[in-house]
């Protein structure tokens, strides 16, 4: 059922079928093989009979238990591809693996310590079915002990087709983030068959997903977007330590730079939706955490970046320069507006994951309104 080879900066690779899948999860792991055993005994089970879709699992030299916990999974019938780094290649490293390794034509690069829900594989598969999306944005709840704790869990959220890119980017701002990589499916297939830099570019920035990402914006015709119910994300789980003005401002725009058009109405999107709604959502919370230090003043690091642009003073400039009592009551303001705006543009009850899984695309999913 399986063979084992030796391949570049891997040691042995567990292969599922050979023809090409129409969607590969690629799961890059690092020492937390308690919470990868997690996501796989929910995943597992989905994947019996889907030789359409393939699993990757690429541990980073992980010093725990993680060989084991895959081999158990496979000895008890899991087919993936496990491919073990001889040495830790990093974060951006594993991730860029990962995306090469894939095979299918869209690529869901998924971390070890998500939760894919019941029901979800099947619900993915059936949507983008002789479809030709090129972006798939799957919003997230939160948990912190079980999944089904707030009664989340949803195989038909509601979902929303977008024909312009600037809208998808300010609908994706408003309800998460490009960064958080498993919110993301990405069409290969549409993504390397046009011009774009060498994703190699984006390493060492904590966002080199955003390569492959930002390039399938940049060429984007259709998106689709599907509310909360489908994964979650745990709300315990330690984040990265990262300078988070350095990673979510300057590397941001330098991914931004690198892989859209200068000065394009995309590129102007995804750094405008940064200001406004990245930094309102995270940066109060974050920035009390030790662990996320700061290497320069965050004033001084973004202005030469986004000081033209009047999102930066409405929307951070407050945040990270007042006092913290008043930068909460602005941070109320801003997230009062931002509620009304989710509200305005979130996708109507008629479009329900239809359960033949063929998207009606004369239905009107509502306004698609770009934000200047």
């Amino acid at each position: 059922m399986s063979e084992i080879h030796v391949a570049a900066e891997s040691v042995e690779t567990y292969t599922s079928e050979d023809r090409q899948p129409i969607l590969t999860i690629a799961v890059p792991t690092y020492n937390r093989s308690t919470k990868l055993a997690f996501l796989l005994t929910n995943l597992a089970p989905q994947l019996t009979n889907k030789p359409r879709v393939e699993l990757i699992i690429s541990d980073n030299c992980s010093p725990d238990d993680t060989p084991f916990v895959v081999k158990s999974f496979v000895d008890a019938g899991l087919r993936c591809r496990y491919i073990r780094n001889r040495e830790d290649i990093g974060p951006d490293g594993n991730f860029l693996q990962c995306y090469e390794m894939a095979s299918g034509e869209y690529v869901w690069i998924f971390s070890d310590d998500d939760v894919i829900l019941p029901g979800c594989v099947d619900t993915i598969l059936r949507l983008i079915d002789n479809q030709d999306f090129d972006l798939v944005y799957l919003r997230p709840f939160t948990f912190f002990g079980d999944p089904a704790e707030d009664g989340q869990i949803n195989p038909t959220p509601k979902i929303k087709v977008f024909s312009d890119a600037s809208a998808f980017v300010h609908a994706v701002g408003l309800n998460g983030d490009f960064a958080l990589i498993s919110s993301v499916i990405v069409n290969k297939r549409k993504v390397d068959a046009v011009q774009h830099r060498q994703f190699e570019d984006g390493r060492n920035t904590n966002l080199i997903q955003l390569g492959w990402v930002f390039t399938a914006l940049r060429n984007f015709q259709k998106g689709l977007f599907i509310q909360r119910g489908l994964f979650a994300v745990c709300a315990a789980n330690p984040s990265r330590n990262f300078d988070i003005a350095k990673v979510f401002g300057v590397n941001w725009h330098k991914a931004a730079s690198l892989f859209l058009d200068s000065e394009s109405e995309v590129q102007n999107a995804v750094l405008n939706d940064q200001l406004y709604s990245w930094f309102p959502t995270h940066w109060y919370g974050l920035s009390k955490s030790a662990r996320l230090t700061q290497t320069a003043p965050p004033h001084a690091l973004m202005r030469p970046l986004y000081g033209r642009r009047p999102l930066y003073w409405l929307c951070v400039y407050p945040l990270i320069m007042l006092p913290r009592l008043f930068a909460g009551g602005w941070l109320a303001m801003l997230r009062g507006i931002r509620k009304i705006d989710r509200a305005w543009h979130a996708p109507r009850a008629e479009s329900l994951v239809p359960a033949s899984g063929r998207i009606d695309e004369s239905f009107n999913p509502g306004p698609e309104r770009a934000r200047s």
